[in-house]
């Protein structure tokens, strides 16, 4: 007996094509269902598990690196204005672009500040000051 016949004798092929017609005009018409999506990304989820897991760690590394990055140029920058060194004008606007980066990614992701913040004011002070004088 083959999967047709048994499905006609259980009465279960009639129900498995009108099923399967339904979900069709369900996805087609206007509304906004769609059960062939969601049946898809349903068994992608289940087959893709472990990639997407992998694939957010790598995404959270990722994001932990370009905040130490951030941090690291704006901490060094301020250190060499301390220490004396003369900076260019593009460099100038470099850190400035880094630290506005930088502050907005802490505000909308909630994330500590600390000496960077006091940094940050720094430069900035230092910045007006060397503009108004006009070294930069």
């Amino acid at each position: 007996m083959s999967l047709v016949e048994l499905l006609n004798h259980l009465g279960l092929g009639y129900w498995a094509g009108g099923i399967l017609i339904l979900l069709c005009l369900i996805q087609i018409s206007p509304l906004k269902l769609n059960p062939w999506d969601s049946i898809f990304r349903w068994v992608g989820g289940k087959v893709n598990g472990k990639m997407q897991d992998e694939l957010k760690d790598l995404e959270r590394h990722v994001q932990d690196m370009w905040v130490a990055s951030h941090r690291q140029s704006v901490l060094t920058f301020a250190r060499e204005a301390r220490e004396g060194i003369k900076h260019s004008s593009d460099e100038w606007t470099n850190v400035l672009n880094i630290i506005a980066e930088y502050e907005r990614f802490v505000m909308e992701n909630n994330i500590s500040n600390g000496i960077v913040k006091a940094d940050s004011e720094y430069i900035r002070s230092l910045y007006q000051e060397l503009s108004r004088e006009h070294r930069i």
